[in-house]
């Protein structure tokens, strides 16, 4: 492992230190059906549960039972787009950190397999000013092993909570020749 810029592991990763700002990203391929399958979900669900309030008003207009079907049906809208919402702020974060973040190499530490969360991946990296942190994501691509390499990308004013590695990221880098 190694602080930014002064990487002495296999020639293959110094490219990965090398690429500049900003780097040019892509939702990877297996991420974009079901960042799809999500947004339409979300939208459609949404867009009928709002067509189903105004075709109860339009038949009704004036009655008390449409307030309780509108109060009834709120939570299910605003929860659609709630989700949406928190949806599009965690894709944007780790769209800022994969393209204009720090990066580094860290070294996956444990790979741990729960029922609930799926495969997660510890692993450790070294941030600019050489302090040593652990941090944690889930495996999307289910291929590491402790031990491995692996690409961190990080906001060096805040790297403890503001990272994520290359794993755990919906977004690939593509890296031109």
């Amino acid at each position: 492992m190694t602080s930014v810029g002064r990487y002495s592991g296999p020639p293959e990763w110094s490219i990965w230190l090398e690429l500049p700002r900003p780097r040019l990203i892509r939702l990877q391929r297996r991420q974009r059906f079901w960042v799809a399958v999500i947004v339409a979900s979300m939208i459609v669900t949404s867009t009928v549960l709002f067509g189903i309030l105004l075709a109860e008003w339009k038949a009704h207009p004036a009655r008390q039972t449409m307030q309780s079907d509108i109060w009834s049906t709120v939570p299910f809208v605003a929860g659609a787009l709630f989700f949406l919402l928190m949806f599009y702020i965690f894709l944007k974060r780790d769209r800022r950190l994969v393209r204009q973040g720090e990066i580094t190499i860290g070294k996956v530490v444990g790979v741990r397999t729960g029922r609930r969360r799926g495969r997660t991946v510890t692993y450790e990296f070294l941030d600019r000013s050489g302090r040593l942190i652990t941090a944690s994501c889930p495996d999307n691509t289910r291929s590491l092993a402790e031990g491995m390499a692996i690409p961190v990308f990080f906001n060096s004013e805040n790297p403890e909570s503001d990272q994520i590695a290359l794993c755990g990221t919906p977004y690939e880098v593509a890296i031109e020749r």
